[in-house]
């Protein structure tokens, strides 16, 4: 059985050209919002297609639209297989970022610091740094 040359050829609405479908698919494949993506068919194609046309083709066809919130999913699903490959592959700073940002609570490298009721994250060096020099105000009293 022949594949199309146009992906998802069945679900093509048939306010679009092939060309038209074929850059819009490209586009959400890549991560590119339906703003981007009809500018994408404006630049590449004859035909050009305002972003309101494109979303009142997804309003009109929830299976368009489910199509491309799964296309948007895959890229991000791509990038987390990436992740998990670089920590198979044993890299240590890819284990770390992922640590610091998965298990924030125990391996996280900045201590929330509260003064004069604001919040600001601060490294544990520039901690001890600020301890530091808070504590040396007492060693100067002392001195005295």
């Amino acid at each position: 059985m022949a594949r199309s040359k146009v992906p998802y050829i069945g679900l093509k609405p048939s306010e679009l050209t092939e060309t038209q479908w074929r850059i819009v698919v490209d586009a959400w494949e890549n991560g590119l919002s339906d703003r981007e993506a009809s500018f994408r068919v404006t630049k590449e194609s004859k035909f050009p297609l305002k972003e309101s046309e494109l979303r009142k083709i997804l309003k009109d066809r929830p299976e368009v639209a489910e199509l491309r919130d799964f296309l948007h999913s895959d890229i991000i699903s791509q990038a987390k297989l990436n992740i998990r490959e670089k920590i198979k592959e044993g890299d240590i700073a890819t284990s770390k970022w992922y640590l610091e940002r998965k298990n924030a609570d125990e391996f996280s490298t900045k201590a929330a610091v509260a003064f004069e009721g604001a919040i600001t994250d601060l490294s544990i060096e520039e901690k001890e740094k600020k301890l530091a020099e808070y504590m040396k105000q007492f060693g100067d009293e002392n001195e005295q």
